[in-house]
């Protein structure tokens, strides 16, 4: 198996994983770290050499670092992982490679995309980000390993998963998405279209890039304004979208909509404080989406 470990990064120094990685990488792998255009300097070329490292010369965005990383890539298989990611296993990589190498009869047909998962510290790491660990952790909780074997496209994120690299190739992610959010749903349902499965498996890495509240609720609205103006085939198969759509057809979203205005204030003031509600933060998308 020739394995290429693709790793974007921007304003986050991946150093530490690459590290994580090179301990357990076989002789016929190499990591490639792409920085895009950070502010900031992120990893330096001296992490050995089996470790690529270049920079964008202009901010891609999400979709443009990962398809530029597999360009790069010199592996028949691409395993991409965030910056912002932990190992949690010394035979991570290995998991991988036994499973992408297995023709027995309980993995038929022959997955060519494989996802690993997501899990989370084991306590919230400060006070200030607090509203998307309790997310991260409500998430983890809801995608199990069984409810992602069953909604294999729904459980599809881009934060640990290995793909054969002419198919993703074949397929990209979304470049016309500028800013954050929904590039993974968009791969995910081209997958889905072309009847690719996918294969879920227990090989999670720690996610530790948890932003602050206010950071994160203004990323969370940017990802709703990029999801609004997306085609209703698309907006079918994200939770928020599809609640409003129903929402809608019993005349129910303006009331959503007219409550959310009144209440905005107060819902940011529950969701930037030490206490955020879960419950309110999901009603804080869903009429945010019904202004976009």
């Amino acid at each position: 198996m020739n394995l290429s470990i693709l790793i974007p990064t921007y304003n986050y120094d991946p150093s530490r994983l690459v590290r994580q990685l090179l301990q357990q990488l076989p002789e016929d792998a190499e990591i490639i770290v792409g920085d895009d255009c950070s502010l900031t300097p992120t990893l330096s070329q001296g992490e050995g050499e089996k470790v690529r490292f270049f920079r964008s010369e202009c901010n891609l965005g999400r979709a443009g670092i990962r398809n530029a990383l597999a360009r790069e890539a010199k592996g028949d298989w691409l395993l991409f992982i965030d910056a912002d990611a932990e190992v949690r296993s010394n035979a991570f990589i290995q998991r991988y490679m036994d499973v992408s190498s297995t023709t027995d009869a309980n993995v038929t047909p022959a997955y060519q995309v494989i996802c690993g998962g997501t899990g989370n510290l084991p306590e919230c790491p400060r006070p200030e980000a607090r509203l998307r660990y309790d997310y991260e952790v409500k998430a983890e909780k809801r995608l199990t390993l069984e409810h992602r074997r069953k909604h294999p496209y729904e459980g599809f994120t881009t934060f640990n998963f290995l793909i054969r690299r002419d198919l993703f190739l074949s397929i990209g992610f979304d470049e016309t998405l500028k800013e954050y959010g929904h590039e993974d749903t968009l791969f995910g349902l081209e997958l889905k279209k072309r009847g690719i499965p996918i294969l879920h498996i227990d090989n999670k890495l720690t996610h530790l890039g948890l932003e602050d509240a206010d950071e994160y609720l203004e990323k969370t609205e940017t990802a709703l304004r990029t999801l609004a103006p997306m085609s209703l085939e698309q907006r079918q198969n994200v939770r928020v979208s599809a609640f409003a759509m129903r929402l809608r057809r019993f005349h129910l979203l303006g009331l959503v909509r007219l409550l959310f205005i009144t209440t905005r204030p107060l819902l940011r003031s529950n969701l930037l404080s030490k206490h955020p509600s879960q419950h309110l933060f999901t009603f804080y998308k869903l009429g945010f989406y019904s202004i976009c």
